[in-house]
């Protein structure tokens, strides 16, 4: 009879131990804040495997308030600039904790929506910084809020690829940086500061970026 009981007794606590593994850590908890309008989504993203360190490419988009964001590594968004046959690029590298990069921002947003059919505007948040316990949609919230706050409808991503990789593939010293591509979708032209060519105060969209645009804007029509 004790023999019985103590093999209900064992047989109970592996129960109880199995069904508190019934929701894994990668499945999303509903505590009441989402909306529809304030996701994340995974398209064609594989079930994780445990143990293994996340995919760091665009296998996740984040939406807030109408304004999208897609993880991306920097091959793969040099990819998307490929793509872009006929158009100018051009691609801002940025973080929430750069202060002249969020000054600038709003010349971006407002570059793309003047010339909506001629040029695609890339915003490149470089917050990661390869972490393995902040994979890069751990400043998701923060990059959205700022983003929504923007109205930035352009082709928005966070960089799947950690910051000094990044820096190292550019060979870029720091941002804020940014990039036009030419309609061929060769690299036209980088902005950076990193010799003081634009003085202590640095680039603007204003002075430098817009003109030049409408430079290879003006060429691009009488081709």
């Amino acid at each position: 009879m004790k023999s019985m009981f103590a093999s209900l007794f064992v047989s109970s606590l592996i129960f109880l131990g199995l069904s508190g593994c019934g929701s894994s850590p990668s499945e999303p908890v509903d505590n009441g804040t989402a909306s529809a309008d304030d996701t994340t989504v995974a398209p064609g993203a594989a079930a994780d495997t445990e143990g293994e360190t996340p995919q760091e490419s665009a296998t996740k988009q984040f939406r807030r308030d109408g304004i999208t964001a897609e993880i991306a590594t920097w091959e793969e968004t040099l990819e998307f600039i490929a793509g872009q046959s006929g158009k100018v690029v051009v691609l801002d590298a940025w973080s929430t904790y750069c202060e002249p990069c969020i000054k600038e921002f709003p010349n971006l947003v407002a570059l793309q929506k003047q010339y909506a059919d001629q040029i695609v505007c890339i915003s490149f948040n470089v917050n990661y910084i390869g972490l393995e316990d902040t994979p890069p949609e751990s400043d998701s919230d923060e990059i959205l809020d700022f983003l929504s706050q923007q109205k930035s409808e352009l082709h928005n991503v966070i960089s799947g690829t950690a910051d000094e990789k990044f820096y190292e593939a550019t060979d870029l010293g720091s941002i804020p940086a940014v990039f036009v591509y030419g309609t061929d979708g060769k690299l036209k032209k980088r902005f950076d500061n990193a010799e003081l060519e634009f003085g202590e105060e640095g680039f603007t969209y204003k002075q430098h970026i817009i003109p030049l645009i409408e430079k290879m804007l003006a060429e691009n029509a009488v081709k």
